[in-house]
């Protein structure tokens, strides 16, 4: 057992240096099982095992009868372990919220220089959508544009990891979250009137602007959740 274990580990190990090294790149197919299994001198089950963690992991993707690919989409394993957190409790809503939080302050502060006017376009439409719209299902999908846009204009990738897993455990978990807040008339004009805070301020490159619009929309989203 000991040995098979050692065995897997080597064909991940394999798989990591290749991708370090540029051997390897995001949507490159990995060598057939039996090429691993006979360069690394393990079995064609060690390679398997191999495969399905690295699936798990993000690093690859099975495509049935096509093969192996390379993909490093790690935002799934991110969510995957922080789902299990919490299912077993290790985590609570209000600490998800937190970090949420903190990491929206962070994207706000680093799209101050990074925004897009395309960018800037899609979120003003959504707050303009958010204004008009009564069916609440279809604001929730776009209060989470708004959200996803704000954090794809940081320009960073882990930024955008960590966030879409904190609000794709929330929508495991806490499905009904966004529409209950915006099912009231009251709380969605008040939510989206830190929508439209944040927007304006990323347009006018006024930092204590958005970082306030975003406490005014945490806060609301806390006294949500209790």
């Amino acid at each position: 057992m000991a040995r098979e274990e050692k065995a897997y580990a080597r064909v991940i190990e394999k798989v990591k240096k290749m991708i370090l090294s540029g051997e390897l790149k995001p949507g490159e197919k990995l060598p057939p099982e039996r090429e691993f299994a006979e360069k690394l001198e393990v079995s064609r089950n060690s390679v398997r095992e191999a495969i399905r963690i690295m699936d798990m992991m993000g690093i690859i993707s099975s495509q049935q009868g096509s093969g192996n690919y390379v993909t490093c989409e790690f935002q799934k394993s991110i969510t995957e372990t922080m789902a299990m957190m919490f299912a077993m409790d290790q985590v609570n809503d209000k600490q998800i919220s937190q970090v949420r939080y903190s990491l929206e302050v962070l994207a706000f502060t680093l799209a101050l220089d990074r925004v897009r006017e395309e960018d800037l376009a899609k979120m003003e439409e959504c707050v303009e959508k958010l204004d008009k719209n009564g069916d609440s299902k279809n604001n929730a999908t776009l209060d989470k544009i708004i959200h996803y846009t704000l954090a794809r204009a940081s320009g960073n990738q882990l930024l955008i990891d960590i966030l879409e897993a904190c609000s794709s455990v929330f929508d495991i978990f806490i499905k009904d979250m966004r529409y209950g807040i915006l099912k009231n008339e009251n709380r969605k004009t008040e939510l989206n009137e830190c929508h439209r805070h944040l927007v304006d301020a990323l347009r006018e490159g006024d930092r204590e602007k958005g970082h306030q619009a975003l406490r005014w929309h945490f806060e609301m989203i806390d006294e949500v959740l209790g």
